[in-house]
Formats: structure tokens, sequence, C-alpha cells
């Protein structure tokens, strides 16, 4: 409970590794087949890839599965409203970090690490 009040707010840096790993998740979820989860082994290799191939630092299991763990509820709510294509819209060809859906994640990931 304390740490929650005497939390240093987290880096931009940090912040937006959060932001990309967490809509990099979710394009993979969506290639798989509803419902979208994938098994410990899966999210170990996607993350152990992910931190290789875009050079960002490794910043514990706990930060990284909290951010699944949020990714895949984002990703499973969309797809029940229908409107996953939204996700796709704001990553292709890159992250688009104008559009409210991604300010809205940045908002909310800033609290959470």
């Amino acid at each position: 409970m304390f740490g929650r009040f005497f939390k240093s707010p987290a880096s931009p840096e940090k912040v937006n590794d959060a932001v990309n790993y967490f809509f990099a998740f979710s394009l993979k979820l969506l290639k798989t087949h509803h419902p979208f989860n994938l098994s410990e082994s899966e999210k170990y290799d996607f993350r152990h890839e992910y931190i290789l191939t875009e050079g960002i630092d490794n910043y514990g299991v706990g930060f990284f599965s909290r951010i699944e763990l949020e990714s895949t509820n984002f990703t499973n709510h969309h797809f029940s409203l229908n409107a996953s294509h939204q996700i796709q819209n704001c990553c292709k060809p890159t992250l688009d970090k104008n559009n409210p859906m991604v300010e809205e994640v940045v908002s909310y990931l800033k609290n959470i690490i």
C-alpha cells in the first residue's frame, strides 16, 4: 500500500518501452485463435525475443507479466466488442502515439508500472 504512495514515477523511456511492448503483445495475441491467451512458455519466448530484437532493458518478470495480463484483457475486451481492428489500425505501420487508444494505454501504464 505504501509503495503506491512513495513510488517514484516511471521514466519516460520505461513507459515508452511498456507501451510498445503492450501493443506488440496485443498484436501477437490477435494472431492466435480466440480466446486470446498464450501459455507461459509462449509468453516467455515472446518476451525474450522482443527484448533481444528491440534492444530494450529487461525490467524483470513482474514488469512484463503485468503488461501481458493487461494487454490480454485489453485485447479480449476489444474482441468482445468486435473492435479488435482498432488495435491493428493504431499499430500499422508503426504505433501512432497520437491515437486516443494509445494515449489511454500510456496514461494507464504510467500508473501501474
